[in-house]
């Protein structure tokens, strides 16, 4: 799967959206990878490597019946070492 390809909505409750958000943070503190859930109907999960440093972005957007909050993370890729 191209990680250019990978997009992912779902509908959660505020708990579970609390509970993906302390997950990811506790993978971002650790290091090494993060784990993101695969798209709705597609089984497993993308694993993405971390790397330093993390430029991070917001965006907001108030529309007629929703508010979007886009949380944007950016980093420069890994290069794997090649055996």
């Amino acid at each position: 799967m191209r990680i250019e390809d990978y997009e992912f909505e779902e509908e959660k409750t505020q708990n579970n959206l609390a509970d993906l958000l302390i997950e990811m943070a506790e993978q971002i503190r650790a290091g090494g990878k993060l784990m993101l859930p695969m798209p709705t109907l597609k089984e497993g999960v993308l694993e993405v490597p971390l790397g330093e440093p993390i430029e991070t972005g917001i965006e907001v957007s108030l529309r007629r019946h929703f508010i979007h909050v886009d949380i944007i993370l950016s980093w420069r890729r890994i290069k794997e070492e090649e055996g």
